[in-house]
């Protein structure tokens, strides 16, 4: 009973902390990243260009910029890419800036959904015009 108890709390104790040890990555806009440069960030901004393959060894190449701003940032993917994915979709990322270029984790593309990250009051407005 007792080794049971403690095999039981190892395993929670892990859990818990798998589930909080990624929360400690930054969640940076494009302009914030050059700051950050060789750690390892989660990037979010608006997909503007976009070339190559996922799947390949030289990867998806697309580049994102800031929601409100002008900067860029270029960004090399593998992995899974979202059905969502495509040029003007706001995209999360992780990954590593090795100079000014995000080497992004595999697999850890995602696009946002546009109708929860619209404001209400705008997208009223422009139903009305």
């Amino acid at each position: 009973l007792v080794v049971a108890l403690v095999v039981a709390s190892l395993l929670g104790t892990f859990a818990v902390y798998t589930a909080f040890a990624d929360s400690s990555i930054p969640v940076l806009m494009v302009s914030q990243a050059q700051a950050y440069e060789g750690e390892q960030v989660r990037l979010e901004g608006k997909v503007t260009e976009s070339t190559g393959d996922a799947a390949t060894p030289a990867g998806l190449r697309f580049t994102m910029r800031d929601y409100k701003g002008a900067e860029t940032l270029a960004v090399i993917y593998t992995g899974a890419v979202p059905d969502a994915y495509r040029v003007g979709r706001e995209v999360v990322v992780d990954g590593t800036l090795e100079n000014g270029v995000l080497k992004a984790t595999p697999d850890s593309l995602v696009t946002k959904c546009p109708s929860k990250y619209t404001d209400k009051a705008t997208t009223a407005d422009q139903k009305t015009s």
